[in-house]
């Protein structure tokens, strides 16, 4: 039988040559591949495998040859050529098969240029060397932090005050442009760190120490991010910017009591002026107040005695018009009418010459007295 082996090697590839007694090869379709589908590792196997069948068609390995014969056994050396050609060829195909996760992007180069991007899925491209792709986590939240040390944290405000204030930098990869962040990017988190701390600087330099400590960090970190987005775009970085959150932002360690000594003054000042604009808010209504009605009241009596004087004078006009027309009668009338005036408010006495001196009863006094009797 011609796959008989004398020396009951197994099969075909041999199990234990003369060169290597006790050593049992086993197949190589079996034996487990150390290089997990590497072409340097499959190149390695075969020509180990290309050794084997040489050994076998030098006669070391089989008992198979021919009767009579100084030659060896079959050769079978085209045939495995095939079949290594076949494994070689299935290696280098699968080569082009890419398998992207949901939280992944596939970056596809040919020749080193880029050419397309594949999301999550199964997808092909040409075979390596052709083509090449590079998987890039797009969903994982990265964290840079800056101001660890004093030459971060230290930063000068508008106001000519120093500031030390650390923050934290969130971003990820830009799953639109992955290929920005592979072939631009070189250190990701020292890229991040450097245009952080250069635009932080720069805002900081436009804002007040006060509103930097207390009222405007919102505002600070809003305007940070946004221009680190900007800057990062600029560079084609592929990196998209979440948030910037600053952690701490206090005046430096050595000026912090001589600084909580000016806040709790500027708290009192506060509180005085609050105080005293209290006060005058009170007092001025009053005043105004006050001063209005005097000098409504004023203009009232000013009306009124100009009414009086011309309501006189109209009066004297007319009565010295017709004064002008009659004068006896009319001096007779005035006469009785102020006589009438001031002798309403008098008692006065009757003069006869048979009873003397008699009271003088108005006649209202009596209806009055008559009336009241009746009642």
């Amino acid at each position: 039988m011609p796959w008989d082996d004398k020396n009951k090697s197994g099969g075909p590839w041999g199990g234990g040559s003369e060169d290597e007694p006790g050593k049992d090869a086993g197949s190589p379709w079996t034996r487990p591949s150390s290089g997990g589908g590497n072409n340097n590792d499959l190149e390695a196997q075969m020509k180990r495998m290309q050794e084997r069948f040489r050994k076998r068609s030098n006669g070391n390995g089989g008992g198979g040859g021919r009767r009579g014969g100084g030659t060896t056994g079959p050769n079978f050396g085209p045939l495995g050529f095939v079949v290594l050609v076949g494994i070689a060829l299935l290696g280098w195909l699968s080569t082009s098969v890419v398998m992207v996760d949901p939280t992944q992007q596939a970056a596809v180069f040919r020749f080193g240029k880029w050419q397309t991007n594949f999301g999550p899925g199964l997808h092909f491209h040409l075979p390596a060397p052709l083509e090449e792709h590079v998987l890039v986590e797009v969903e994982n939240r990265k964290e840079t932090r800056i101001g660890n040390t004093l030459e971060e944290s230290l930063m000068l405000t508008q106001d000519e005050n120093i500031v030390d204030i650390q923050f934290s930098v969130f971003w990820k990869v830009d799953s639109e442009h992955p290929e920005n962040f592979i072939l631009n990017v070189k250190n990701p988190n020292e890229a991040v760190e450097q245009v952080a701390e250069s635009v932080m600087r720069e805002v900081v330099g436009k804002t007040r120490l006060q509103s930097v400590i207390t009222t405007e960090r919102d505002v600070v970190q809003q305007e940070a991010r946004k221009q680190v987005q900007a800057l990062l775009d600029d560079y084609r970085a592929g990196i998209q910017v979440l948030s910037i959150t600053i952690d701490k932002s206090d005046p430096p360690q050595q000026v912090i009591e001589a600084f909580n000594d000016v806040n709790v003054a500027e708290q009192d000042a506060e509180t005085n002026v609050n105080q005293a604009t209290q006060f005058a808010n009170e007092v001025v209504p009053q005043a105004r107040g006050t001063a209005q009605r005097i000098l409504q009241e004023s203009e009232a009596y000013r009306d009124q005695v100009l009414a009086d004087a011309q309501g006189e004078a109209s009066r004297f006009e007319q009565i010295y018009e017709e004064y002008r027309k009659a004068p006896r009668v009319t001096r007779e009338r005035m006469y009785l009418e102020t006589m009438e005036r001031v002798l309403e408010r008098s008692d006065k006495l009757i003069m006869d010459q048979e009873s003397g001196a008699v009271p003088y009863l108005p006649l209202e006094r009596t209806q009055r007295t008559t009336n009241g009797g009746q009642q």
